[in-house]
């Protein structure tokens, strides 16, 4: 036995492991031969592909709808590659001096082989109009490379020992050669004549089900009063509730390519098994939800999976049924895609469930030890019917969710007045044959065009929409759902990828001068309420404020209140906004809204500064926006570490108003606010107007070393006020308030500030002596750690003189001077500001739960942040929408079964207001309430 082993390990060479070129080939044990196979690429077909998107933009388009960054065997072309999208996705010239620029700029130039290399990739094209037959030779010679990996990971899966199952073994291996066949991007769009065969062969198929839809806004009378149609350049946001209903219990079992997870555990973007046993995606799922019906439902073979009233079942005929169905007219019908029977349905104690979405055309996913086939929820797609088949306008859907067929059979169920379901089961009379024929010949040549590619990015949306703009005048785009997208790079947070294609999107918008349409699902807010009625605080991604929040004005510098912004209507405000650099910029805030009553949390940093917000509200981190309700005590914030001039500067103002103004500051008043007039004062003024705040109600001493400065009031307003003077001064401070007395007091905090108060500012007459000291000690800490560098940096100072010295002539030491005079503005720290962001990093004290009460937000162009109560926060996935659509059915009310609410919360231009429309769910289709025709 030993010599066997023995044996075995020398035929397969080190490691025990044999290639798939050597299982081919009939291995026959280790040789002394060089092997000269080298995974399959074509460097050829790579440079020409690069060289031709480096001198055709369209070849741009053409390429990176086949190929992927990772498809290029050269990393140095995978490089290159990625600059030239980058470039091409800021809307900006691919060339070889912008791309070398860019790679630069990333470090990256030499390790590509120089600009040199860029110009031979140019010279190197025989024709950048083959661009897209080049891309697709390196995209054949990819996925082959993918086969032979594939391959070899089967090789190791097979020999491995005490891996687990030889069931999820197998399963494993599936879903590594499932990955190899699955196209890069599925198929491309297509026009609805192409689609309508196979749509009909899934009809007669009878095998499916979908769930009910979301309706287009065009095409409904009252909607179209209201906003005039959709114009170009505009984005449209229609959002729904994800479906309730459909839930297990939360440990029930769910198989994964590579081993189990249970419903409780299972996040969107993880990996479960379809009905086929292939892997399928996780894109939407829910709350754990409590309190709703529940039943076990037993199976011929003995397993039992807990589900609650409303889960769907697939089964066969092409039928799907709820579990109350089941029970209510006794079925025991027999699962599709399996052999096994409902055999007992029992009532159980409710127990806390859960649902999840997978991205599958049947919607099934396998639950249970025994791998139950289960049917998931689904969400409708807004289908662009109105636009191009009724008016012949081009029009683009991009379906991260519903495959082509499905959406093809709901377009038919509508036209034809055909009930999906027969549809689905398959048509039985001559007559609604007649009525399918007498369509397709109708519609086959409307210019609707859909793309059901899984995993798009925007880049490939972008680049397809501006061939159909060329080719068909492309008149509207449609995308469902804006959750779905997927950037394709690492990204800070989830938050901040939605809230790029949000603006990306309106981007496009104006770019193609077409509306574009994004769906968006909404969050569980309408559950928790008894209306069920969504509002725009509903949507995924957004977060609100309470109507007392401050913000910020960066044209007067004082601050108001989110609340005033939107009672008084005011629109096109400029406030202060960090841009990518991290520093303060004037920007619009087009407006502010109310998004109802939500529950906010109050956060408190260590500085003092407070704000309140929902849970899901974004505040910037060291890695990213987060939402408040992922922060804990110790993280980190950002807050204005300086703030610039405002762009109204007042110098009306004589020594004697200042004088007359700091002398009104001491005060009782717990409500005393420091003038509007003062935020718009010239900088010196403001720093006369500070010293006389500090005469009057402040006080520098030598205290702990280094002195300590500070104000007292018994207005914290008022205090807020005079720190956010003292941040055009790049003045930090943090508020206090002593255990006894009613004063507030704010504290100038840290060495850096307290230099700049002192030095910018000035300590009051009555405490010059002890401001002098304090500086004067400052100054030679500063000084003692200055000549400590020095001794460190010496040589290096003295080397890049010689080095000057050396290429300049030998009687002008220019250059030498110059060093000179930079190396002293830097010791002299007056660039301290201008070297560094306006960002100062406050630690979270606290974050607890404050109450209930009516919210809102705000819409800020470009940069989508803003200064509230002195913390930089972000604004919601709205902003970028001209028009909101919220689509809400009221389900407990029976006489409202047939319709449907159509709520425009937005409308940038133009009155909002509620519509209804009949809901016609057996033809999978919203119509005008009493009107023939419909849409």
């Amino acid at each position: 036995m030993d010599c066997g082993s023995h044996g075995i390990q020398d035929g397969f060479g080190k490691g025990g492991r044999v290639s798939i070129a050597e299982l081919s080939n009939g291995y026959t044990g280790a040789s002394d031969a060089p092997d000269d196979r080298l995974p399959p690429q074509d460097l050829g077909a790579e440079r020409s592909v690069l060289g031709s998107m480096l001198i055709n933009k369209d070849a741009i388009a053409d390429c990176l709808e086949v190929v992927r960054s990772v498809d290029f065997y050269r990393p140095a072309h995978e490089l290159i590659y990625d600059a030239i999208l980058d470039l091409y996705g800021r809307g900006e010239p691919a060339d070889a001096i912008t791309v070398a620029d860019e790679l630069s700029k990333r470090g990256d130039l030499t390790r590509v082989g120089g600009q040199a290399a860029l110009h031979e990739l140019v010279q190197a094209v025989p024709t950048a109009a083959n661009a897209g037959y080049y891309a697709e030779i390196v995209h054949e010679r990819a996925v082959l490379r993918r086969l032979v990996e594939a391959g070899t990971r089967i090789v190791q899966m097979g020999y491995a020992q005490g891996e687990g199952d030889v069931d999820d073994i197998v399963n494993r291996a599936q879903g590594e050669v499932y990955a190899v066949a699955e196209k890069r991007g599925g198929e491309d769009y297509h026009q609805l004549g192409e689609i309508l065969n196979a749509t009909m062969e899934e009809i007669e198929a009878a095998a499916g089900r979908t769930d009910e839809m979301i309706g287009v806004p065009t095409g409904f009378t009252d909607l179209d009063n209201l906003t005039h149609g959709l114009h170009p350049g505009q984005m449209i946001v229609v959002a729904a509730r994800p479906a309730v209903g459909k839930a297990l219990a939360l440990d029930t079992p769910l198989p994964t390519p590579t081993g189990w997870t249970t419903m409780g555990e299972v996040a969107v973007g993880d990996e479960l098994i379809d009905a086929s046993g292939r892997p399928t995606r996780v894109v939407a799922a829910t709350e754990v939800l409590t309190g709703r019906p529940c039943y076990e439902v037993e199976f011929s073979d003995g397993s039992v999976i807990v589900a609650d009233a409303q889960h769907q079942w697939a089964i066969e005929a092409g039928e799907v049924v709820t579990t109350q169905r089941i029970v209510d007219l006794g079925l025991r019908p027999k699962i599709a895609h399996d052999t096994r029977y409902v055999q007992d349905v029992r009532r159980m104690p409710s127990v806390p469930v859960r649902c999840v979405e997978v991205d599958n055309a049947d919607h099934l996913y396998l639950a249970g030890p025994t791998r139950i086939p289960t049917h998931n929820s689904t969400l409708g797609i807004d289908i662009a019917r109105a636009a191009s088949i009724k008016h012949n306008m081009a029009t683009a859907v991009f379906s991260l969710e519903m495959s082509r067929t499905e959406i093809t059979m709901r377009i038919l169920s509508a036209e034809a007045t055909i009930q999906l379901q027969d549809l689905r089961k398959g048509l039985k009379g001559q007559e609604q044959w007649n009525k399918l024929a007498r369509i397709m010949g109708k519609i086959s040549d409307a210019p609707l065009f859909i793309d059901d590619s899984p995993n798009m990015s925007l880049m490939e949306i972008r680049a397809k929409c501006r061939r159909l703009k060329q080719q068909h005048n492309l008149k509207m785009v449609i995308i469902d759902y804006l959750q779905l997208m997927s950037s394709g790079k690492k990204v800070e947070s989830r938050q901040q990828e939605v809230a790029e294609f949000s603006r990306a999107l309106k981007l496009l918008a104006k770019e193609l001068e077409v509306p574009v349409i994004a769906i968006s699902q909404l969050n569980r807010g309408p559950e928790q309420r008894t209306d069920k009625r969504p509002q725009m605080s509903d949507l995924r991604e957004s977060g609100c404020l309470p109507a007392e929040t401050r913000i910020l004005r960066a044209d007067t510098g004082a601050e108001t209140t989110i609340g005033e912004i939107a009672r008084s209507g005011e629109k096109d405000l400029t406030v202060w906004a960090l841009d990518d650099g991290l520093r303060y910029t004037k920007r619009t805030m087009a407006h502010a809204f109310s998004t109802g009553v939500k529950p906010v949390f109050r956060l408190v940093t260590s500085s003092g500064k407070d704000v309140r917000a929902t849970g899901n509200h974004p505040f910037l981190t060291p890695s990213g926006w987060r939402s408040l309700e992922e922060l804990r005590a110790g993280d980190r914030i950002a807050v204005p570490r300086h703030v610039p001039s405002p762009a109204m500067i007042a110098p009306g103002w004589t020594d004697s108003d200042v004088y007359a103004a700091a002398l009104a500051f001491p005060s009782r008043d717990a409500s005393q606010r420091v003038p509007d007039e003062i935020f718009c004062l010239p900088k010196e003024q403001i720093a006369q107007y500070l010293n006389l705040v500090w005469e009057f109600s402040g006080q520098v001493d030598e205290d702990g070393g280094h002195g300590r400065v500070l104000a007292w009031h018994d207005s914290r307003e008022a205090l807020e006020g005079v720190a956010r003077l003292l941040l055009r001064f790049g003045i930090q401070t943090r508020h206090e308030r002593p255990e006894c007395g009613d004063d507030h007091i704010l504290l100038v905090d840290g060495v850096d500030s307290t230099r700049r108060f002192l030095q910018e500012i000035g300590a009051p007459d009555k405490h010059a002596e002890a401001g002098a000291h304090v500086l004067a000690a400052i100054q030679e800490e500063m000084r003692e750690s200055q000549a400590l560098a020095a001794e460190i940096d010496a040589g290096l100072w003295g080397e890049l003189k010689s080095t000057l010295s050396d290429h300049g002539d030998s009687g002008d030491r220019g250059e030498v001077a110059l060093l000179d005079r930079v190396r002293a503005s830097l010791d002299g720290g007056e660039l301290d500001l201008a070297a560094t962001n306006d960002v100062a990093w406050d630690e979270v004290l606290v974050v607890r739960a404050d109450g209930v009460e009516e919210v809102f937000d705000a819409t800020v162009l470009d940069c989508h942040n803003f200064i509230a109560n002195g913390i930089a926060v972000h604004n919601s996935i709205e902003q970028d929408a001209d028009v909101v659509i919220l689509l809400h059915r009221d389900r407990s009310d029976p006489e409202r079964d047939g319709e449907a609410d159509v709520i425009v919360a937005k409308h940038r231009n133009g009155p909002t207001a509620d519509i209804v429309l009949a809901f016609q769910g057996h033809y999978s289709r919203f119509s005008n309430m009493a009107r023939d025709g419909g849409f």
